[in-house]
C-alpha cells in the first residue's frame, strides 16, 4: 500500500536512476516497516522549472510524499524519514536541503490493495496467511 509520489524537475533523473531510487525506497520502506516488497509502489512526476515557487520564487525542490498507513510510532516514522533522505542524496547527489519529504497516515480501513481492505500495522501476518490465494501474485514479487 505505501505509494511514494516523487515529484522532480524535469529531465533531473534518467530512467536508470529512478530504477536506483524505486528499489532504494522500497528497501528503506520494508526495512522499517516490515511491509512486503510487493506492496510498496514509486512513481515519479517531472514539473518544469517555471511551475515550482518556494517563497513566492522559482525553485528545483524535489519532493516525496509518502502516504503510509498510520500506526507506527514516531520513532520509527522519524527513522523512515532519515533513511529515505539518505538514500535519495547519496543516489541523486542532491543537497538534503534540495530535498522535502513528508508522510501522510491512512488509516488501514481506508486503503485497499488487491482487493482487500488492508490490516493494521502489526497484524499483517495473520492478514497475509488469511488471504494468501488473493495475494500470491502480490508476494511472489517480495
Amino acid at each position: 500500500m505505501p505509494i511514494y509520489q516523487c515529484l522532480v524537475p524535469a529531465g533531473s533523473l534518467d530512467a536508470d536512476r529512478r530504477a536506483e531510487l524505486a528499489e532504494a525506497i522500497t528497501t528503506v520502506h520494508t526495512a522499517v516497516t516490515g511491509a512486503p516488497r510487493g506492496f510498496v509502489h514509486v512513481v515519479f512526476t517531472e514539473y518544469e522549472p517555471s511551475e515550482f515557487f518556494t517563497a513566492g520564487r522559482p525553485n528545483t525542490l524535489s519532493v516525496i510524499n509518502g502516504a503510509i498507513r498510520a500506526g507506527r510510532d514516531r520513532t520509527a516514522r522519524a527513522e523512515l524519514l532519515t533513511r529515505l533522505s539518505e538514500a535519495w542524496t547519496a543516489t541523486t547527489g542532491q543537497h538534503p536541503r534540495s530535498v522535502v519529504i513528508g508522510l501522510n497516515e491512512l488509516d488501514s480501513t481506508s486503503v485497499m490493495e488487491a482487493g482487500l481492505i488492508m490490516p493494521a500495522p502489526g497484524e499483517e501476518a495473520a492478514w497475509v496467511k488469511r488471504h494468501k490465494d488473493v495475494l500470491g501474485e502480490v508476494l511472489s514479487s517480495t
